[in-house]
């Protein structure tokens, strides 16, 4: 009977000294399943702070002053004299909840197992200490070597990597429902039982937590020589690992290697590279949501973005990519990547919780057909599609939301679908030279793709915010220009139906343009245009530019700079014509 309650509670007993390479690998088996299952058990409850694995340099960053905060995540039991090791491993705390602001976390390391609470300003709030009983009687979270990761790897650091990834990382990539299984649930048991998949996780958990710590939303004892070094160990293991997995036909497009090249795309290890946050002239909201400024922090490896839009393709789509969580991180992977490069996207929009699987951009953001019709259906006098028209609806249907409840995400995979599919909605719209045959006059040819590029323009710098070092805005800034330059945009200029829409394009483009080239010619352009329409103050800009897309908070400030800069300038060229 007691062996029967021990075994409810979650203890096991394995032989700590196995005398046969078979009771080895037997022991092992057991001992990562019960690792699996806690840790899936870890990232289903979200109200409480989050655990996180111990290093030894953090500890002289904090107060001494700073409370315990109850037991610790992992308790091993040693019994002297006894071949026969008992462990068990508590239930913890579940991972951060994500921000109300930021909707996701920061988080790092110290020597006792620490918590930490976010801003959006990427200001750490409150440290709080742990006592860990692990790291005083085994040292490591792994004592019994069941991590699939080579033997020469730190494993400190490999615990603190596995840590990280699993309570911090992956609820703020992948943010779910409560009352649905977490899609770490299923990425730890399978990295367990592959090695790629394990060393490229441990790449990109270190990789992510240096651009926290580069950016100094983490304390700077977190990251070291030490994490450095295995960070590139990884990588190098990770490429090799992979590519043996990519030759055997029965592993090449499995889940656990398609999640492996996710890693891989996504983050970067070289040294020398320094990924410092640089914002772009927009305030936007959600600046954190999925992880963005991170990952937007790093250029996409497009080898390997190539090869997992092989991979996906070996698989048949997304529709045939069944661990919990992964299709909607490949759609965001398309975004993310789509975003930067200013392409349409390969993959169809994948939402976070699949209870919104087959619904299309009305559902997700609860508006109608209706609403289009009476509202940016009038750009098709101009020369728009009604694709167009349904996607600038979507964006202002999902800022309208963002207006209504600014703070609110109670239901962070909503917030983070809708975001999504707005965004996958801009970046799905054609070029114009890819719908000639629709346009019915040459001007609307130009003027479609000056909208189109100055909705991509609102999309990163507002919607999807990617940062300044890898943003596109000023390659959008130049494609506007060239387009407005054209002849066949001369009716753009001259036309009165068209006059708002070329007021917005203008004083987007001219955000767009911050600190570089062209802005002097957009803001010489919006200039003239104003003065020529009769508006003579930020105000009346402003009504013009609201009835488009705009989002007052992430845009004003950025617009109005534009407006005095032209004001500026128009009063240089008055006393310069007065003096001559």
């Amino acid at each position: 009977m007691a062996s029967k309650k021990k075994q409810k509670d979650g203890i096991h007993f394995v032989n700590a000294r196995p005398a046969s390479e078979i009771e080895k690998l037997k022991a092992q088996r057991l001992v990562r399943a019960h690792v699996g299952r806690w840790i899936s058990d870890q990232t289903k409850d979200r109200s409480e702070a989050a655990v996180r694995r111990p290093i030894r340099n953090a500890i002289s960053s904090l107060s001494a002053n700073d409370p315990g905060v109850g037991p610790s995540s992992y308790a091993l039991v040693s019994r002297s004299g006894n071949r026969n090791v008992s462990f068990s491993f508590a239930q913890p705390p579940s991972p951060f909840p994500p921000s109300h602001h930021s909707d996701s976390s920061d988080s790092s390391s110290g020597e006792d197992t620490l918590s930490v609470i976010s801003t959006e300003k990427h200001g750490v709030v409150r440290w709080r200490k742990r006592s860990s009983v692990a790291r005083e009687i085994s040292g490591v979270f792994d004592p019994f070597g069941t991590y699939p990761s080579p033997a020469h790897f730190d494993p400190e650091v490999v615990d603190l990597s596995e840590r990280y990834i699993t309570t911090v990382i992956w609820p703020g990539l992948a943010p779910r429902p409560n009352t649905i299984k977490a899609a770490g649930e299923s990425w730890f048991p399978l990295s367990m039982a592959d090695p790629a998949l394990f060393s490229a996780f441990m790449f990109g958990s270190l990789c992510h937590l240096r651009v926290q710590w580069q950016n100094n939303w983490v304390p700077g004892t977190v990251f070291g020589p030490k994490q450095q070094q295995l960070l590139q160990q990884c990588e190098m293991e990770s490429i090799k690992l992979i590519n043996q997995a990519v030759r055997d036909p029965t592993r090449a497009a499995s889940d656990a290697v398609i999640l492996s090249v996710i890693c891989m795309a996504h983050h970067q290890a070289e040294e020398k590279l320094v990924y410092r946050h640089q914002k772009t002239a927009f305030n936007p909201p959600f600046p954190r949501l999925q992880w963005i400024d991170v990952y937007g922090c790093l250029p996409p490896n497009m080898i390997h973005i190539q090869g997992l839009i092989q991979l996906v393709k070996m698989r048949g789509g997304l529709r045939n990519i069944t661990t919990t969580g992964l299709a909607a991180t490949i759609c965001f992977s398309a975004i993310l990547t789509c975003s930067s490069l200013c392409v349409n996207p390969g993959f169809e929009f994948w939402p976070l919780d699949e209870n919104r699987l087959d619904m299309g951009i009305y559902e997700v953001l609860d508006f109608t057909p209706s609403d289009t019709e009476h509202g940016f259906a009038r750009l098709q006098a101009i020369g728009a599609t009604y694709e167009m028209a349904e996607a600038f609806q979507a964006v202002q249907k999902y800022i309208g939301i963002i207006k209504a409840s600014p703070t609110s995400t109670l239901d962070v995979s909503l917030l983070a679908d809708r975001r999504n599919i707005v965004q996958h909605t801009l970046i799905s719209l054609k070029p114009a030279s890819e719908l000639q045959p629709f346009f019915s006059h040459p001007t609307h040819a130009s003027t479609y793709e000056a909208c189109r590029l100055a909705g991509l323009v609102f999309g990163v710098g507002v919607i999807f915010p990617i940062p300044a070092q890898n943003t596109p805005l000023h390659t959008l800034a130049r494609s506007i220009q060239s387009i407005l330059l054209e002849p066949t945009s001369s009716a753009l200029w001259s036309s009165p139906s068209a006059r708002f829409a070329l007021i917005w394009i203008l004083t987007l483009a001219g955000i767009a343009a911050h600190n570089a080239p062209e802005r002097a010619w957009f803001v010489s352009a919006l200039a003239d245009i104003t003065r020529r329409t009769g508006l003579s103050s930020w105000g009346s800009l402003k009504s013009v530019l609201g009835s488009m897309l705009w989002y007052d908070t992430a845009c004003d400030q950025a617009a109005e700079d534009v407006w005095l800069e032209g004001q500026r300038t128009d009063q240089q060229h008055q006393r310069t014509y007065a003096i001559k």
